[in-house]
């Protein structure tokens, strides 16, 4: 929407709470609780739903399930960030499930890449706010593959 006003999320603190979300494709359970510890010995709390490591066909579970955790993470106050587990194919089921005026209300930082730019795009479009195109879990930030002065900005 051209009118809509831009809204920047604050930015992240040590110990902050990041939800961690998959919202593609199922991915590599020893990649992501790599990204876990990194995240940690970054000074950062991950959290994550139990179901995250469902799967249906190649995706995360089904789309039910990854729209739940989306929402309920968003609305939690004491999730500070939503990091992308891992990108893949599967964001786009998630476009109209997705409770725009709920992300508005509290604006949080998202963080993805590949599959998840139609999340981050959407997102922006419909609300204004400024999404993160970036590292996810299970990859860049388990293996480190990330500029970590570019994080910190």
């Amino acid at each position: 929407m051209a009118d809509t006003k831009t809204i920047k999320p604050a930015a992240l603190h040590q110990g902050d709470k990041i939800g961690l979300i998959a919202p593609a494709s199922s991915f590599n359970r020893e990649g992501f609780l790599a990204g876990c510890e990194r995240l940690r010995q970054m000074g950062y709390e991950p959290v994550y739903s139990q179901n995250i490591f469902d799967r249906d066909i190649y995706f995360a579970g089904t789309v039910e399930r990854r729209a739940h955790e989306f929402q309920e993470f968003w609305r939690r106050d004491d999730i500070a960030a939503l990091i992308c587990v891992r990108g893949g194919y599967g964001s786009n089921y998630l476009l109209e499930k997705v409770d725009y005026r709920a992300v508005a209300a509290r604006p949080k930082i998202l963080l993805g890449c590949s599959d998840v730019t139609s999340l981050l795009t959407a997102i922006h479009d419909r609300t204004g706010l400024v999404g993160f195109h970036g590292p996810m879990v299970a990859k860049d930030i388990a293996d480190g593959t990330f500029d970590l002065s570019s994080w910190k900005n």
